[in-house]
């Protein structure tokens, strides 16, 4: 089978536009579950029962419900149930946002407690409060471990991003999609798209290494 370049002539914009799309929703909900994933975890593992076990509740659904039905939920059945609509890109987000950021909130969790207990008396000591000592030397080794993880859920977004196609938003792969129906070459638009999602998430995971590489 022959790679038809000539078929891209009238759809580069087309592709172009759509990993711009890509790429904002990504990083939008990328900023957004760093966020979700934090409080969840610091909720996790906190004293307060009732706290602890609204993020476990948190984290066991959002890690367990499929992405392409909780995104097909909030767009159409959330709709039709209570009114409440989402622009198509908005739904996206916070489909994506919320279920990584229950994947986030463990890899945290872990971070956080693989730090040892005795740096938090040890800071008690010195007379520094919880949150002092929570920012000033518990995150920022937790950091360093927590980087491979949450560079990972990063991919694992890039990848996921895709299936905001569903609801309409015209992103990488929905581009790609509506090309091949007009142009019938699938091979074509089908591997140019592989192809870019392998290389942002290379990209990602080569711009984790160099920070992981800087913080030791």
């Amino acid at each position: 089978m022959e790679f038809h370049w000539e078929v891209f002539d009238k759809y580069w914009t087309w592709i172009a536009s759509g990993l711009g799309l890509t790429l904002y929703i990504s990083i939008m909900s990328m900023v957004v579950a760093l966020v979700v994933g934090l409080i969840v975890a610091i909720l996790r593992i906190s004293k307060s029962v009732p706290l602890t076990l609204f993020a476990h509740a948190y984290i066991e659904f959002f890690r367990a419900i499929p992405l392409l039905v909780f995104i097909i939920w909030l767009y159409y059945g959330l709709a039709m149930a209570t009114g409440i609509n989402f622009e198509p890109v908005m739904a996206g987000v916070i489909c994506l946002s919320m279920q990584h950021g229950g994947y986030l909130a463990e890899i945290y969790r872990s971070g956080i407690q693989a730090i040892p207990k005795g740096q938090w008396e040890a800071a008690y000591s010195l007379g520094y409060s919880p949150a002092r000592t929570f920012v000033k030397i518990i995150a920022p080794q937790a950091f360093k471990i927590v980087i491979p993880p949450t560079a990972n859920q990063g991919v694992s977004m890039i990848k996921d991003s895709a299936l905001v196609s569903v609801i309409g938003v015209n992103e990488l792969m929905r581009q790609s999609m509506i090309a091949t129906s007009n142009t019938f070459r699938p091979f074509e638009f089908y591997t140019v798209a592989a192809l870019i999602y392998v290389a942002l998430a290379l990209g990602l995971s080569h711009i984790a290494k160099m920070v992981e590489d800087r913080m030791k």
